[in-house]
């Protein structure tokens, strides 16, 4: 039996991926002959939403499976994985079909890469859940601290040192590096090491920790040098920060930190431990967002000083954000950094297209399967709590 759950688990989980997002694309496919800027709008709540759905889904079918069949049913651990497998196969096809200049070999291969890296985050966090015991006591707080402990040293230089070993970061090329260190020189700012992603979005990222910037190839196909720089001195605006800005950007953590307490807190609380659960994992990006976005903000006023000529910043922006399909507005509720269309006019830009309708926040079957979560996480801890 539990061979067999297992077995229908994967084939549901893709079938669910593939057939709910296909079905979310009909307008997105309407639009495709409009400008980009509708494309990516519609397009944006479907993104947000087959994110969402890589754990979400794997979460409905493990609770759906303890409660039909709580006997024969497979460890939650094993259903987990085998769902978020087949949820992540699910998707790769209709990605493939909204980024088609990505060869498919690329795209299996970042995907791979990817569910790997995110596979050993959460093999943590299930871990722990799943030995976390039903008291809270000393193992309980050896084990969370363990956690933490964990999560610190991936966000240190782990998630580096496993990148490295799959090829996804490179060198610099000669280009990148004298780009680099040019404008890290006039500006002042100290950088440990630059590195290349091999990966297919057009990408910059900082992390002030460890005073590392990543570019990704798909970025330096884009840009020319000067477009290149203006976006370099934004994420060295980043390495500028202070260290309490940093570690107050940790408070996204609390997304899914507190759960490994889930054992103890639904045996002490019963329903009111999961929603204390649950108001932490909603909570976190509200408060991320209010952290991240003044900090975005002083960047982009970083890059727009150090251009080499008014309006690169925001062209090289507006070329980014095309060629990942992101919005040019979003809802003011999920913003962490400024909305492009107000970026290219605050800087004397006037874009060729009139102002876009913002996007919806996240597709309307997202926002159903989280809602059959949480209806699914309690009428099981009600069976739990009368066992």
């Amino acid at each position: 039996m539990t061979g067999v759950i297992l077995i229908a688990t994967v084939f549901l989980s893709v079938a669910l991926a593939f057939v709910i997002k296909k079905m979310a694309l009909i307008p997105w496919r309407r639009a495709r002959d409009q400008h980009w800027t509708e494309r990516a709008r519609l397009y944006y709540p479907v993104g947000v939403a087959a994110m969402n759905a890589l754990w979400v889904i794997p979460a409905d079918l493990c609770l759906a499976i303890q409660l039909l069949w709580p006997e024969e049913s497979p460890h939650w651990a094993f259903t987990a994985l085998v769902a978020s497998i087949g949820t992540a196969v699910g998707t790769l096809a209709l990605d493939h079909e909204v980024f088609p200049r990505i060869p498919l070999r690329d795209l299996l291969r970042q995907s791979a890469i990817a569910w790997l890296i995110r596979f050993l985050m959460w093999f943590v966090f299930l871990t722990a859940i799943a030995l976390m015991p039903e008291q809270f006591n000393v193992l309980s707080l050896l084990m969370a601290v363990a956690v933490v402990a964990l999560c610190f040293l991936w966000s240190r230089d782990g998630w580096l040192r496993l990148g490295k070993m799959l090829g996804v970061y490179a060198p610099p090329t000669a280009r990148l590096q004298t780009i680099v260190q040019d404008l890290a020189r006039r500006m002042n700012v100290t950088v440990a090491e630059t590195y290349l992603m091999r990966v297919s979005s057009a990408q910059a990222l900082a992390f002030p920790g460890g005073r590392k910037l990543l570019f990704s190839e798909r970025l330096l196909e884009l840009l020319t040098d000067d477009e290149l720089a203006a976006v370099c001195a934004h994420e060295l605006g980043h390495l500028t920060e202070t260290r309490f800005d940093h570690f107050k950007r940790h408070v996204i953590w609390l997304t899914f930190l507190p759960w490994i307490f889930f054992n103890p807190l639904v045996h002490a609380l019963g329903p009111p431990g999961f929603y204390l659960l649950l108001g932490t994992t909603l909570l976190a990006p509200f408060l991320y967002r209010k952290i991240s976005h003044p900090l975005e903000e002083r960047a982009y006023r970083i890059a727009q000083s150090n251009q080499a000529d008014s309006g690169i910043y925001a062209q090289a922006l507006a070329l980014l954000y095309e060629d990942n399909l992101a919005p040019a507005v979003t809802a003011r509720t999920r913003e962490t950094h400024p909305r492009l269309y107000d970026r290219l006019i605050a800087a004397g830009v006037t874009p060729d297209y009139p102002r876009p309708a913002p996007a919806q926040q996240m597709a309307l079957h997202g926002t159903l399967l989280s809602g059959a979560m949480g209806m699914l996480a309690v009428i099981l801890i009600l069976r739990l709590a009368t066992h």
